[in-house]
């Protein structure tokens, strides 16, 4: 099958990295969902959001492979999974501005999370310059793959 659109495959990714939801013409994909190596594409802006003194992929990764989800989270993922990811994000200054999308839990999985991006206006006496004038407000988290 023919690729329609220039395609950016992010297995190789070391860190976390935000695709921006937006008409860019370049697809991203990653391999997520654990032991189930599913590969969702989303057309946008890849932002990486690495973080030298943080390690949230570690984080990100420990929550998927430990004992709730034990590296089997394909089929979407629970409120509270929300919640502890929306606390790795609140971690950095980088990504302090994202939080799960709540409408999009049952579309997340391990390494693929929907979040929705907070505009300048919706975070106090905080200016953000990392990424500007991108208005979909939505996105995907994403990370290297932990099956």
């Amino acid at each position: 099958m023919a690729q329609d659109k220039p395609l950016v495959r992010l297995w190789a990714l070391h860190g976390i990295g935000l695709i921006i939801t937006h008409p860019s013409g370049v697809t991203y994909a990653n391999q997520t969902g654990g032991y189930a190596c599913k590969h969702p594409k989303m057309e946008g802006v890849f932002v990486p959001l690495v973080n030298p003194e943080i390690d949230q992929q570690t984080a990100l990764e420990d929550h998927f492979t430990g004992p709730k989800w034990g590296g089997h989270c394909y089929r979407g993922i629970d409120a509270e999974t929300a919640d502890v990811v929306d606390a790795i994000l609140a971690n950095s200054t980088l990504t302090r501005r994202l939080k799960v999308n709540r409408e999009k839990l049952a579309d997340s999985e391990e390494a693929w999370v929907h979040v929705l991006i907070a505009s300048d206006e919706e975070v106090e006496g905080e200016r953000f310059e990392e990424f500007l004038g991108f208005f979909s407000g939505m996105g995907v988290i994403t990370w290297k793959n932990s099956d």
